[in-house]
């Protein structure tokens, strides 16, 4: 009776350790979208907003890229290395895949800014190079 208990243990424990690997392997390996923006460093439009232009595509298998039209960007900001992540505007592309707002630097001090598309339609989370806002 141990014999079989020992052997129904080490198989349930199998299972469950494939289980956990596919899941993860499969979360991970879903194509990224491709976000293209232009760090708003001299585009400043008043005394602390600055003009933020950005593009994104979707690569498809052949090789071609089409635009991620009419669809949800998420603008984040934090104000240190260790703080969060926190959204601050949402803005949606056009029919080709641009999106523009504009975002306001901080009197004092340094924001670090980054765009982010969540996952959908096969497709990964996708987050933005990350740059920093500030006055001298």
């Amino acid at each position: 009776m141990r014999t079989l208990r020992t052997v129904l243990a080490t198989l349930v424990a199998a299972l469950l350790v494939v289980g956990v690997l596919t899941t993860s392997a499969g979360a991970g390996s879903l194509p990224k979208r491709i976000i293209d923006e232009v760090p708003p460093r001299d585009k400043q439009v008043s005394y602390n907003a600055f003009k933020l232009k950005g593009t994104v595509m979707e690569p498809q298998i052949d090789g071609t890229l089409l635009p991620y039209a009419k669809q949800k960007v998420k603008i984040l900001k934090k104000k240190c290395g260790s703080c969060k992540w926190k959204t601050v505007k949402k803005v949606k592309t056009n029919d080709s895949g641009v999106f523009k707002t504009r975002i306001f630097a901080p009197d004092r001090g340094r924001w670090k800014w980054r765009s982010k598309v969540d996952h959908s339609n096969g497709y990964g989370n996708t987050k933005g190079k990350v740059w920093t806002l500030y006055f001298d």
